[in-house]
């Protein structure tokens, strides 16, 4: 199957994730990330799940998956051991449009997750379409050495300058020659090693 790569806006929107356990908790962490209104429905659940309900970050059902229980998700996460409560889930989110990946069993996914390196606004996945979830770790964890924490702030100082550029160039061959000139530049070596003068003056010569 060729996958379709694409980022998904879930600020504010309910997300159900079936199943309470460390896996369980590693998606609705990643969904939280992203401002989801996260809902977990499970008889049992994690002490991390526990916690995060208790300070309100999310809503749990203790209790089973039943038919009805997506109504109104803009996405779903099976992830139980239970292969009929798995089927039975996809196929409901299925026959409702919704977007639903079911953990460990590609062939009921109209989705899947990526591996992810996440620097503030930079986002870099990962995948293998599903055929080897190792490699894409693997991939990852390369990936993690080149592009450290610095890419956060990195990315900040390019969003800022982006927004200067725009107010002062008419012209999108301008924009982008003079974003261009920053990103080609030391700028991230300024960043760092936390030069913060030299790094402003950077960003003026290459306006």
């Amino acid at each position: 199957m060729a996958f379709y790569p694409l980022y998904m806006d879930l600020e504010g929107k309910k997300c159900v994730v079936i199943g309470g356990g460390e896996v369980a908790e590693r998606k609705v962490a990643s969904l939280l990330e992203c401002g989801a209104d996260v809902e977990v429905i499970s008889q049992e659940f994690t002490p991390g799940l526990i916690k995060l309900a208790t300070e309100g970050k999310l809503k749990i059902k203790n209790r089973a998956y039943g038919p009805g229980d997506l109504k109104g998700a803009t996405l779903a996460i099976v992830a139980t051991d239970n292969s009929a409560v798995n089927k039975e889930a996809y196929h409901e989110a299925n026959e409702n449009q919704i977007p639903v990946n079911v953990v460990d069993m590609p062939e009921f996914c109209s989705f899947i997750v990526p591996s992810i390196i996440r620097r503030g606004d930079l986002i870099i996945s990962i995948s293998t379409s599903g055929s080897c979830p190792a490699l894409a770790k693997s991939i990852r964890k390369q990936l993690q050495q080149i592009f450290g924490e610095e890419y956060a702030d990195y990315c900040e100082v390019l969003r800022k300058f982006r927004r200067e550029v725009v107010d002062k160039y008419d012209e999108p061959e301008e924009r982008r020659r003079a974003l261009d000139r920053l990103i080609k530049s030391d700028a991230i070596d300024l960043v760092r090693a936390r030069k913060v003068q030299e790094l402003e003056e950077r960003v003026i010569s290459c306006m």
